[in-house]
């Protein structure tokens, strides 16, 4: 196993400056201790690490999640919006390296801003392994400086703790010398060209010759797969499994010449070209856990494809336009294509999808994420049942209703454009409830067959895990029970993704940006009415009154959710005094894949950490101590990893019906722990590097918190600080556990976790 602590160089000759560092040592570093917390949007400064080309770029004090901005800025994504560093500083960044010759005086690079924020770390070091101070600015959201090479040392001179890791324990000594002997030596270029193997790049030729077939039932497909696989990193292998990862693009340029990105804001934006082509561009970034939604091209894939989308007969008398009408209503601009392949196709991958706008650019922060609950299962209405599939005129008769909010919004039509999405909405419930209610397939209730099972291949059950300011996706139902459960339909599932992913902007208004967390109510309403409706009529009020309470959650209630669940008789036969667990229950029975279906999470997690399991913070005061996702570490007598489990804190609310006043809607004392087997999340809050034996004493220890006192001593003895020196073998060893033995399909478990939100405890 080779860790960045086993660097195999010497480090006192590159302190020295007498050899030159090797470059994968130099990438191994900045990936392993920089990108963890500049690989994003939220990359501090927006210097993004990942790449040499964003190193180049430098820095700006421009923010891309900005709460206050009254209209769209301008956008900045690396390797799209700026192509040279002259574009970079056209677009306000600044330098954080001066790159070329090697420094003969020892002095040429050293006032850089990087190479200052290095060095002055290794000066100012906070106590090891010690609570950093309590005002130590750490919030994601905290005012940053991102100072000018001419700024820096006023700015060090007043903060000398802000030094590179940012507050984290200092780099180890070996490879704080590597870094200074590349600064030393002009920071040359730490990535060499890789050129893609033969099968690979035939295999991307194969793929870009489907998406730009000329027939106009093809080419509105293509726009179709591209808007919905634009965010995604394709993955194509090779004959030995090892993955390479693509994004798609359009591009000015044909096949076979070199690709060139059309920048444009959204991907359903016009591309302003006559003839512009689908192209396949390998990711030149880190791959980074929080944006590493893979999606597999195969031939089977094609193959499939093919079939769902070619084989019923369909026409397309002229192809759709760019137009805001179109960009704002998927259902208008690909109404040609049949509903069935286009739910089919999203069904398909509905994990791809969820995870889409779950991990995506839109689901960064608090208020971003409390439009969902801490912690619920997702499941999905069969083809065969969803009127929008099954009746064709559904969907035509409903698209009217069935428009997304505006892209552009100023908070003068802020209101206005509220009232009107409130109207369309509300006009589709009663749509929607009419059809449901009279459809000979639904007038007599919906059936346990209406939810959908997958096949062998697809996954049909997901569980949500909020982490207050991050969520994360898993495939099954993961614990026995969560508040709230959603049954999406396609016009949903589509709108969801639409909202969230297609046409939201990070670079948006906040009228933009709150519009469409508004609409999001709406949608996470529609779901979970479709599944109240399969429960006893008597039992669906009370269930929705319990998932929000409060007056003006009702009165939210009363305007924004269906009466489906009000008028429909149910179909399905209960037995016991909890009809809700049990159709949880029956539901989690049905998928096609048996290791996804429901199971008790202590089944996975070691005998002796089960006594945490399903506390409930009203007997277990010590859980308000525990950051929302903590990593349970268990490894052997020589360091080694065998087990990782996440710790889990689901915190309870009267609703999540509003953008804001959450503290006010918290129920502390229904909180709950979960452990569940496996590493959740991008962004761990806290790890506890326990020793196989010693278990049942950190479990007990657990138990025995009962205020600050106690928690300290606590993640004293088990827990692995920001400051602790240990924090970097740890996260080493914790990311080859991922890749190498915490295997998941294709290729989820290699990307870098996120430290940027590890909690001070």
């Amino acid at each position: 196993m080779k860790l960045v602590v086993g660097l195999s160089v010497a480090a006192n000759a590159l302190a020295g400056g007498l050899l030159m560092p090797k470059s994968a040592d130099v990438k191994q570093i900045v990936d392993s201790r920089c990108v963890v917390c500049h690989g994003c949007y939220d990359a501090p400064c927006q210097l993004k690490l990942g790449s040499y080309d964003g190193l180049l770029r430098g820095a700006t004090p421009q923010t891309v999640y900005n709460p206050s901005r009254l209209s769209e800025d301008i956008t900045t994504r690396l390797f799209v919006d700026g192509q040279s560093v002259t574009d970079w500083r056209r677009l306000g960044f600044h330098e954080v390296i001066t790159s070329g010759m090697p420094s003969t005086g020892g002095a040429q690079h050293t006032g850089d801003v990087l190479a200052r924020l290095i060095n002055v770390k290794s000066q100012s070091a906070f106590s090891a392994g010690r609570k950093l101070p309590e005002k130590f600015p750490l919030d994601i959201n905290r005012e940053l400086s991102c100072s000018t090479k001419s700024q820096i040392d006023d700015f060090l001179s007043i903060n000398p703790e802000a030094g590179m890791p940012y507050g984290m324990a200092p780099l180890p000594p070996q490879e704080l010398a590597v870094l200074k002997s590349w600064i030393k030596q002009g920071y040359p270029n730490f990535e060499k060209p890789m050129p893609l193997p033969a099968d690979i790049n035939e295999q991307v030729r194969q793929w870009e010759l489907f998406f730009n077939q000329s027939s106009v039932r093809h080419k509105l497909v293509a726009r179709y797969l591209y808007e919905h696989l634009f965010l995604g990193h394709l993955a194509i292998s090779d004959k030995s499994g090892k993955s390479y990862y693509f994004r798609i693009i359009r591009s000015s340029t044909p096949i076979g010449l070199t690709a060139n990105e059309i920048a444009t804001r959204r991907p359903n934006s016009d591309p302003g070209e006559e003839s512009f082509y689908y192209r396949l561009i390998p990711i030149r970034e880190t791959i980074l856990d929080k944006t590493h939604i893979v999606f597999s091209l195969t031939p089977q894939r094609l193959e499939h494809w093919l079939e769902i989308f070619f084989t019923e007969k369909w026409a397309v008398k002229k192809l759709p336009d760019y137009s805001v009408n179109n960009a704002n209503n998927p259902f208008l601009t690909f109404s040609a294509i049949p509903a069935e392949a286009r739910y089919r196709f999203m069904l398909d991958n509905v994990r791809f999808f969820v995870e889409s706008f779950i991990k995506g650019p839109v689901c960064r922060g608090q208020v971003a994420l409390n439009v969902i609950n801490d912690y619920f299962f997702v499941a999905f209405l069969s083809p065969e049942y969803d009127l929008s599939v099954v009746d064709k005129s559904y969907l035509a008769n409903a698209i009217p209703f069935l428009g997304l909010p505006p892209t552009l919004a100023g908070p003068l039509e802020f209101t206005t454009l509220w009232h009107e999405g409130l109207h369309s909405h509300r006009r589709y419930l009663e749509y929607r409830d009419e059809a449901y209610r009279t459809h000979e397939i639904t007038k007599k209730g919906l059936p346990l067959s209406a939810i959908w099972k997958g096949d062998a291949t697809s996954i049909s059950q997901l569980t949500v895990f909020r982490h207050f300011d991050s969520a994360s996706v898993s495939e099954g139902f993961i614990g026995e029970g969560p508040n709230t459960v959603w049954v999406i339909d396609y016009p949903t599932l589509e709108r969801i993704y639409y909202d969230l992913v297609v046409n939201f902007d990070v670079f948006g208004s906040v009228s933009h940006q709150i519009l469409t967390r508004m609409y999001m109510d709406y949608l996470r309403m529609e779901s979970e009415a479709l599944f109240l409706s399969f429960l006893p009529v008597a039992d669906r009020e009370p269930i929705l009154k319990h998932w929000y309470r409060g007056a003006l959650a009702q009165a939210k209630v009363f305007y924004g959710h269906s009466h489906l669940l009000i008028d429909t008789p149910a179909a399905i036969h209960y037995g016991g005094k909890d009809p809700k667990n049990e159709l949880i229950r029956m539901i989690g029975t049905r998928s096609m894949r048996s290791t996804h279906s429901a199971r008790p999470t202590t089944n996975y997690v070691p005998s002796d950490l089960k006594v945490l399991d399903n506390l409930s913070a009203k007997k277990s005061l010590w859980l308000r101590y525990l950051p929302e996702l903590s990593y349970v570490v268990v490894h052997d007598d020589h360091g080694e990893i065998t087990n990782v489990i996440s710790m889990v804190v689901n915190r309870a609310h009267a609703n999540v019906s509003f953008i804001f006043g959450e503290e006010d809607r918290r129920i502390p004392e229904e909180d709950t722990l979960m452990l569940v087997n496996g590493l959740l999340g991008s962004y761990p809050n806290f790890i506890f590097w326990i020793d196989q034996s010693e278990i049942g004493k950190f479990a007990d220890a657990a138990k025995q918190v009962s205020d600050t006192k106690s928690m300290d001593q606590w993640v004293a003895r088990y827990g692995v600080r920001r400051t602790d020196p240990r924090i970097w073998s740890v996260l080493d060893r914790l990311h080859y556990y991922k890749q190498h033995y915490y295997k998941q399909k294709d290729g989820e478990s290699e990307g870098l976790l996120d430290v940027s939100r590890y909690e001070n405890l």
